[in-house]
């Protein structure tokens, strides 16, 4: 079953998620790739060369261009005007949006934003189109860092990009650029111009693209924590399994897939020290680790569905009332937050760390029960899912296991990358890269 349960949430409201999500992990980036998009958007929007859809899908992919640099850690050396190792970051984004974005097709503009023309012109592969959206990516790119970023003029930023011409950029790419004429800065451009917003939202993402680009965040996370990662996609599959034990009816079984998935979105905000400490955190680390609820309601703005957004902020509140971060008690948690917040326990429970093993399926059930007995767990969801475990861990196990083989891969690929000396080499490498199957159901 694919989850789908997204209603409310258009164009605009999933951009902002995405930029609230990725702010966190460094927002000169998030602003770098807004703005990259906005240039982009001018640079194209009377052309004709494009779709309003294809032209939406490259905003978005403007937005997410560098989102390989939050892994490579090369934002300092890559937000100037002139930059020289720009590899690593263009090759993890590259991949990062082939296995774990809507934006499979156009993946190849991301490998080569940085790539110069006079190298990229006479390449075989790839293919014209992505030769242009590469080019447009570069253009844009560099004309953000040198008017945002290095305070040039836009007079001064165009004879740049008009000097870079046939050597770093291509002829006809910069005669688009030399049609816009920029009077403010681009961020206040950028956050006045009502006719690019309205773009945004005319062009709707399918229920499916929606989907997606939640999902795509769930492995953002990895940029800090690995572990946040599995135990995001286990705690998903195990909430689905004891919800259809239940038997939820699609519409609350959605809520629970949607809610589970984002329910650690926030951690993304918590430093990596606290994610992956091996062992029992300090009470003061432990208060740090327990504000992830109040950053993922930040990350959601508003934009998510408020039972949906309810299920993913409550994993952590207890029967009793000793939970966090509201305190609440029984009667104010509803079945399906109360399901997520055992599927998350279990999911905890059966993830490794550097400082664990998982526990056994008996060790599981004996803090299970423990926790039922205290009050704090739904007693009728914790003997369900006692009595289902073995069936539940196996299932999960299984579908799990495909897409932790993509994540897998990426990671194997990237670091195959520095074997490679020559830009022959790692073009050729990267763009014949064998896919694996097509991104699997998690569900």
């Amino acid at each position: 079953m694919q989850m789908q349960y997204t209603k409310n949430l258009n164009n605009k409201s999933v951009l902002g998620i995405i930029r609230r999500f990725c702010g966190y992990i460094d927002p000169r980036l998030t602003e770098h790739g807004s703005h990259v998009a906005y240039i982009i958007s001018r640079m194209l929007r009377n052309t004709g060369q494009y779709s309003q859809q294809e032209l939406r899908d490259i905003c978005f992919l403007a937005q997410l261009h560098d989102i390989g640099a939050y892994k490579t850690e090369e934002i300092s050396k890559m937000l100037k005007f002139e930059t020289d190792d720009i590899w690593d970051h263009s090759f993890y984004g590259y991949l990062f949006i082939r296995y774990f974005s809507p934006l499979k097709k156009l993946a190849p503009a991301v490998l080569l934003h940085h790539i110069t023309w006079n190298f990229l012109e006479n390449e075989e592969e790839p293919n014209s189109k992505i030769k242009n959206l590469s080019q447009i990516l570069h253009i844009a790119d560099r004309i953000d860092v040198s008017m945002s970023l290095e305070k040039r003029s836009w007079k001064e930023t165009l004879q740049l990009i008009i000097q870079g011409t046939n050597n770093v950029f291509a002829p006809h790419i910069v005669d688009l650029a030399a049609k816009l004429d920029f009077q403010d800065s681009i961020e206040n451009e950028w956050r006045n111009d009502s006719e690019y917003f309205d773009f945004l939202t005319s062009i709707p993402l399918s229920e499916e693209e929606t989907t997606e680009y939640l999902k795509m965040l769930v492995f953002i996370i990895d940029f800090r924590s690995h572990h946040t990662v599995t135990h995001t996609i286990t705690t998903t599959s195990i909430s689905y399994e004891l919800g259809k034990l239940l038997s939820l009816n699609e519409e609350h079984l959605n809520m629970v897939l949607c809610g589970s998935l984002l329910h650690d979105l926030g951690k993304i905000a918590i430093p990596v020290e606290i994610l992956e400490y091996p062992g029992k955190l300090s009470r003061q680390a432990m208060a740090i680790m327990r504000t992830h609820v109040n950053y993922t309601k930040k990350i959601f703005g508003g934009s998510i569905d408020k039972a949906i957004e309810r299920i993913a902020l409550r994993h952590h509140e207890k029967l009793d009332g000793s939970g966090y971060p509201k305190k609440l008690r029984a009667e104010e948690l509803t079945t399906e937050e109360r399901l997520v917040a055992i599927a998350d326990i279990i999911s905890a429970l059966t993830g490794t760390r550097s400082y664990k093993d998982s526990f056994p399926a008996d060790h599981i059930l004996t803090i299970l029960n423990r926790m039922k007995h205290d009050g704090l767990l739904d007693e009728a969801i914790v003997d369900l899912a006692a009595e289902h475990l073995d069936e539940i861990l196996d299932t999960t196990a299984i579908r799990c296991q495909p897409i932790l083989s993509i994540y897998e891969k990426l990671r194997t690929e990237y670091e195959s990358l520095p074997h490679l000396e020559s830009y022959h080499e790692k073009l050729h490498f990267a763009l014949t890269l064998k896919d694996l199957e097509l991104m699997p159901s998690w569900p």
